[in-house]
Parts: C-alpha cells; sequence; structure tokens
C-alpha cells in the first residue's frame, strides 16, 4: 500500500469545476480552482438510531450521506470574478471559467466538479452540486485574500482511477 503524496508538481491537488459534466479538465469552460490550502472531502453517511427492549446494544439504519468538499483557497481574480465573459455574452458566457467562484455562488448555480487526490495520475471524485461558504477575509498579519469554499453536493460522489485530461 502506498499513500498519496502530493509534495511534487506533477502531484499536487486539482479542483475543476464546469456548469456541465466534467469529461476534460482542459475543455473550454472548465475553471481550476488554484490556490488550494486545505482540502477536506467529507462523505458522512446518516445514521438512525434506535432502542429496543428486547436488545442489549441499539440497533442502527444507515440513511442517505451528507457529501461535500471543505477547502480553503487563496483568491485569484480571474478564479474568483471570473473571466469576465459573463457581462460581453458570448457563447462561453455561462461557463464556470467566465462567471467564477463569487457568482456561481451568488447565482445558485449547480456545478459538477472533479478532484484529483494526488496529480493527474490518482483516484478522481467528481459529481455534482453547489457553491457555499465564501467568506473572503484580509488581515495585516495575513495581507492576501483567503476564503473557505465549501462544494456542498447533491447525491452521490463517483470515484475513479487516472486524470480527467490533464
Amino acid at each position: 500500500m502506498a499513500n498519496i503524496n502530493v509534495s511534487s508538481p506533477s502531484n499536487f491537488v486539482h479542483l475543476y469545476l464546469s456548469t456541465a459534466t466534467i469529461t476534460d479538465v482542459t475543455a473550454s469552460g472548465v475553471l481550476e480552482v488554484i490556490g488550494l490550502q486545505d482540502v477536506t472531502v467529507t462523505n458522512n453517511n446518516g445514521v438512525f438510531r434506535w432502542k429496543q427492549l428486547d436488545q442489549t446494544g441499539q440497533l442502527v439504519a444507515v440513511t442517505p450521506a451528507t457529501n461535500s468538499l471543505n477547502l480553503t483557497i487563496v483568491l485569484d481574480d480571474a478564479v474568483f470574478y471570473g473571466s469576465g465573459d459573463v457581462l460581453a455574452g458570448g457563447s462561453d458566457s455561462r461557463s464556470a471559467a467566465a462567471q467564477g467562484l463569487f457568482n456561481l455562488s451568488n447565482d445558485k448555480e449547480r456545478v459538477y466538479f472533479a478532484f484529483e487526490f494526488g496529480g493527474g495520475t490518482t483516484s478522481t471524485v467528481s459529481g455534482s452540486g453547489f457553491l457555499s461558504g465564501l467568506a473572503p477575509k484580509v488581515t495585516p498579519d495575513q495581507p492576501v485574500w483567503i476564503s473557505p469554499l465549501i462544494v456542498e453536493v447533491s447525491g452521490k460522489y463517483t470515484t475513479g482511477l487516472g486524470g480527467m485530461g490533464v
């Protein structure tokens, strides 16, 4: 068994967002979220517990999972605000790259994501959901804008091996 080492450039983690299903992360309109600082991939199966008078322990039934990607990112103008094509109304104006994180979240736009655990050669987790939790912050001791970002997953994750076109 080998660990997933993300310390070299060829193994950096990647998060890609799109307003359509992602089949190739290099496709037009796909937004690569750069500046990832902290990433948590959450898969919390719900649980219903009950007690019975004829049992010495609790019984459990599993309910649907709550899935999310929780990140902390260093903000980049193009990633946060988009490429500006939204106002131009071009053919790519509704893409994730054109809208940026702020507009995708503010407009409650469904996003499709692909998260690569360690570059283009390791497992990928993908799915769709909505962005939330943006809260940009800057301080004198932290002179760059940093924000949490949550991808609230709708449904379950899809997993795969290898990258998606990096």
